[in-house]
């Protein structure tokens, strides 16, 4: 059905490549705002491609369309005649209605979901609002108006067809908006409803999960690479009102020997809460003691918050209006007021290349105060205490609304026939009737708020990026907290202000599960969480848990008890240990990164992406995680439990610290089964799957405190056979100073393929950079479920020019393991094969 009420609609469909096809539906009688495309290489990976081979079906009139998998002939998405999928064009309100052959769907940010799978329950029509909001993280279950969205907007989603494949679809439009899903017996009709822009929608044909989100992320951008030490342990606290309160906060982590790569400073360490300030008093000499943490292999990331003090003698005020830089009043047509932090405020109009001088200026600024290592970038909803706009005598009206007409376009948002989520535009944002001034020879440009609230992030976050990048010349770190697609070519993520709950702990798994979806791999929640008092028992075990996400951060509000491991000694114990865990196999979690930022995908996923016919490894979709295809992380998830449950699906799989073959391949089975483990507090059941290797070092027994200390620990090369006793892995190095290793090429991989069969173990090395670490050099290697290979004696290492060594082995029989160790390294990139044999002379 079409209904077309003051648009004339025009109609395009383009392949972008044999795998990818996008919808496009204006007005052909007049230009709107179309959302840009950021990624420079949006459209250098593909190539165009025959519309007639993309499995199209049209009609025109009533624009109904189908496509079908040119592979399977099968259709995957449709419109129908329903009143679930209406096509409807009106200025401030457009409808597009999609059908899908379905039965699970997983996406649209940012949320808090109670499960990964959305519309999870029985609410079986749910609606879901995407409009960047400052809001305290409500569970949002989908019903309907919705309205509980929080800070990202990300309107990429998953469909899980019935053949079990996937179809990947992104809504390319940044006003706000609600997507309906309901729930059918023959399929999933998703109806995409807002109030500005056009529909433009891309599909990513069915395939396996990994195939499709790798697709997306090279349409939006691959992740940015972010530093190695990242991965380790960050601490943070809003109310450390003192410079002497951090450093006792150090003090006791070294006397708790728990390791700690990175220190945070929330708003505490600025003038009046001005970004770009230190306060010379609570945090004087902070600089130094920044210089100090350097000097012990920690970094500092500051806080930086999106409004500028609006105050007439302030630096960046001046600068800004002299630049004409901060987001305009439409009711004025001077610099719109709103109230954050250090009080009344203004906005960078990011869309004028001004605001990106002013914010190069005070980022530079701050650095020569103090050598931060990353910049966190928070309130970048953008976040606003006044409703829209604060009273233009610098005191909110009655209810903090500027009243009065628009002079640009009078009363335009007013009484709008629809509000995605049933809310108001302005609660806690600037209005969306400001806009940004962009000067050009043929007359000024302007861009409504109303358009680029939710892009007003993505801007910042690239600003920043580039002033990493371009002028200090070294590889950036920057941690958000709102977000659009695409920002993950620029920022990682946290999940925002979470509470110390037992559910928002496991939701934590579901949260870093969507934006590996949505292209940001580095993402976690605050540990123990944020609002609220933690308990010990919580604080231990979400240490555990989240001590393998990808960012570690321990964060908590200022008027909450304190809880930085230390101050209970069961969380000392669970956190000290996992941690350490997690260091030990760090190379390998940063080559898995590494991958991501090279490729697009997952770093961490949920078990079903690897098995999609499993319908048990389903049922575990919000409890466990993997780490890359290798890992198993089983997280204990419920209070007073001291063993956990999961399912292992059938193939072989070991306890990595441990050695110990918890699943043996039952060539029988038609499926894995449920095992029960021990769940102590010293230890995370952490599991690695037949068929991979991975890199290992002995952060437990050197008992390491820093991520930099890994780089002079001997490495050792764990082997798991899956049941054809084959296996195959990759380690890769880089240079830390490059700022991005993959566009200089300055990185080494090196690639395994093991065979008990032939009793070989070829290496393959690319890549040019050598360092010249501990870390570089073959020491150690470990075969589990080596029962086959017990009688082997010696590992023969042979280079390009021939033999480099023999190295004797030692079969542990009640581990099942076969090691192989010798004291002097041997360069990776000199070998070529090792053989396992009783006589490396023969």
């Amino acid at each position: 059905m079409c209904i077309r009420d003051s648009l004339k609609a025009s109609l395009l469909f383009e392949s972008l490549d044999e795998r990818v096809f996008r919808i496009k539906i204006t007005d052909s009688q007049a230009e709107r705002w179309e959302v840009p495309i950021y990624n420079p290489d949006a459209r250098k990976y593909y190539k165009q491609h025959l519309i007639k081979d993309m499995g199209l079906t049209y009609t025109s009139p009533p624009y109904k369309f189908e496509l079908a998998d040119p592979r399977t002939k099968q259709v995957f998405v449709a419109t129908t005649d329903t009143t679930d999928t209406t096509l409807y064009l009106s200025d401030k309100l457009i409808e597009y209605g999609l059908w899908f052959p379905g039965d699970a769907i997983f996406g649209l940010g940012e949320r808090v979901n109670p499960s990964f799978e959305l519309c999870d329950g029985p609410y079986r029509d749910c609606t879901y609002t995407s409009f960047n909001k400052d809001i305290d993280m409500p569970v949002d279950r989908g019903h309907p108006p919705g309205g509980k969205q929080s800070y990202g907007h990300q309107s990429f989603y998953m469909v899980r067809l019935k053949n079990k494949q996937f179809v990947g679809v992104f809504f390319l439009n940044s006003n706000a908006q609600d997507t309906i899903i309901k729930r059918r017996s023959t399929g999933i009709n998703v109806n995409h409803k807002t109030i500005g822009g056009i529909v433009d929608i891309y599909f990513f044909y069915p395939g396996a999960a990994e195939e499709v989100i790798k697709s997306y992320h090279s349409f939006i951008g691959r992740p940015y690479l972010p530093p190695m030490w990242t991965l380790g342990f960050h601490q943070c606290r809003w109310g450390w009102k003192t410079l002497d309160k951090v450093k006792s906060v150090v003090k006791e982590f070294g006397k708790a020997d728990i390791p700690l790569d990175v220190v945070w400073a929330d708003i505490d360490y600025m003038q009046d809460f001005k970004d770009f300030t230190v306060n010379n008093v609570t945090y004087k000499g902070l600089g130094e003691y920044v210089d100090q943490l350097h000097t012990m292999g920690m970094r500092w990331v500051p806080i930086i918050d999106a409004g500028l003090k609006y105050e007439l003698n302030d630096i960046y005020y001046k600068k800004g209006e002299e630049m004409n830089a901060f987001v305009r009043s439409a009711y004025t047509k001077k610099t719109l007021i709103g109230k954050v932090w250090p009080g009344y405020a203004v906005y960078p109009a990011w869309m004028n290349v001004n605001a990106s001088i002013l914010w190069y200026m005070g980022l530079q600024n701050l650095y020569d105060q103090v050598k931060y290592d990353g910049i966190w970038i928070d309130m970048n909803e953008a976040s606003n205490f006044c409703h829209g706009e604060c009273g233009l005598d610098n005191t909110e009206g009655t209810d903090g609304t500027v009243h009065g007409a628009d002079p640009h376009d009078p009363k335009e948002f007013d009484n709008l026939r629809y509000y995605p989520g049933d809310a108001s535009l302005l609660t806690k944002a600037i209005s969306p009737s400001g806009y940004h001034v962009v000067t050009d020879p043929y007359g000024d440009k302007f861009y409504k708020e109303f358009n680029l609230h939710s892009l007003w992030a993505l801007h910042q976050a690239n600003v920043t990026s580039r002033f990493f990048t371009n002028v200090q010349k070294r590889r950036p770190f920057i941690m958000t907290r709102a977000n659009f697609a695409g920002i993950g070519m620029f920022s990682s993520k946290w999940l925002g202000d979470n509470h110390s709950t037992w559910e928002d702990m496991q939701y934590s798994i579901i949260g870093m599960f969507n934006y590996q979806l949505f292209g940001i791999p580095l993402v976690g929640a605050d540990i123990c969480g944020f609002i609220f008092n933690t308990t010990e028992e919580l604080c231990a075990r979400w240490m555990q848990l989240g001590a393998f996400s990808p960012f570690s951060r321990n964060h908590n509000v200022n008027n909450a008890k304190d809880q930085e491991p230390y101050n209970w000694p069961l969380v000392a114990k669970a956190g000290r240990n996992a941690l350490r865990q997690k260091y030990s196999i760090l190379r390998y979690y940063y080559t898995k990164l590494f991958e991501v930022s090279l490729h697009g995908g997952t770093l961490v996923k949920p078990l079903f992406f690897d098995y999609p016919e499993d319908d048990k490894a389903y049922e575990y979709r919000n409890k466990v995680f993997m780490i890359g295809p290798a890992v198993l992380v089983v997280p204990v998830l419920e209070p007073g439990a001291m063993k956990v449950t999961t399912y292992l699906p059938n193939q072989n799989w070991f306890n990595l610290f441990t050695a110990e073959q918890i699943y043996y391949f039952d060539p029988k089975a038609k499926e894995g089964k449920e095992i029960t483990l021990k769940a102590g507090f010293d230890y995370v059941n952490v599991l690695i799957k037949g068929g991979n290797i991975l890199s290992f070092q002995e952060a437990l027994k050197e008992k390491v405190k820093r991520v930099a200390v890994l780089d002079n620990l001997p490495l050792e090369v764990v082997v798991a056979p899956d049941e054809k006793g084959e296996a195959k892995g990759n380690m890769i190095f880089d240079s830390e100073k490059a700022v991005n290793p993959i566009a200089s090429k300055e990185y080494t991989e090196i690639t395994f393929e093991f065979s008990m069969k032939t009793m070989k173990m070829n290496i393959n090395t690319t890549g040019k950079y050598r360092m010249n670490k501990q870390v570089e050099n073959f020491n150690t290697l470990t075969i589990l479920g080596a029962e086959s290979m017990a009688h082997v004696r010696y590992a023969c290492i042979r280079g390009k020019s021939g033999k480099l060594a023999s190295i004797p082995g030692v079969y542990l029989s009640a581990a099942k393991k076969l090691v192989f160790h010798q004291n002097n390294g041997i360069y990776w990139g000199n070998i070529v094969c090792i053989a396992f044999t009783n006589n490396c002379f023969q």
